[in-house]
């Protein structure tokens, strides 16, 4: 069952302090989209515009935002240079920090995972709601599992 974007970011800040950028223009979004040459899921418009980007927990997620870190266009463009093999129909949602992985999404709304030296894109979840919802204990599974391959 897909959950309302914005409900999911509020309730994670029920238990962690939500840092978001604030609202963003609707054209800031569209310049952003038309930059990177993607058309943005439905559920990423609706965060970006009401929250920009975020901070929670142990979670930065990328969105409309000045500061590289947090900027969907930076961080997407960064991985393009660094890896000729980036989807060009994916951007990036979060930095996962290990091994220049990503947690990216595309137009459909469904979230994978990428990382140079991996053939495939690993899928996550659904939706952006889906894959917020999963919360940290997938993020440390993750954080193990690219831990290990770099051994």
């Amino acid at each position: 069952m897909k959950q309302n974007i914005i409900d999911v970011i509020n309730s994670l800040g029920e238990n962690d302090e939500l840092y978001s950028v604030g609202e963003v223009d609707p054209s800031k979004i569209v310049e952003a989209a038309e930059t990177l040459g993607v058309k943005f899921a439905k559920d990423f418009v609706e965060y970006t515009q009401k929250f920009g980007s975020i901070s929670v927990g142990s979670m930065e997620l990328c969105g409309i935002d000045d500061e590289w870190n947090c900027s969907t266009v930076d961080q997407t463009q960064e991985m393009r240079e660094l890896y000729p093999n980036f989807p060009k129909d994916c951007y990036v949602i979060e930095n996962l920090g290990i091994d220049d992985a990503v947690a990216v999404q595309k137009s459909d709304g469904k979230v994978y995972q990428f990382a140079e030296g991996y053939e495939e894109l690993e899928f996550l979840a659904d939706s952006l709601g889906e894959y917020l919802l999963a919360g940290n204990e997938k993020r440390d599974e993750r954080s193990e599992f690219w831990k290990s391959q770099s051994n």
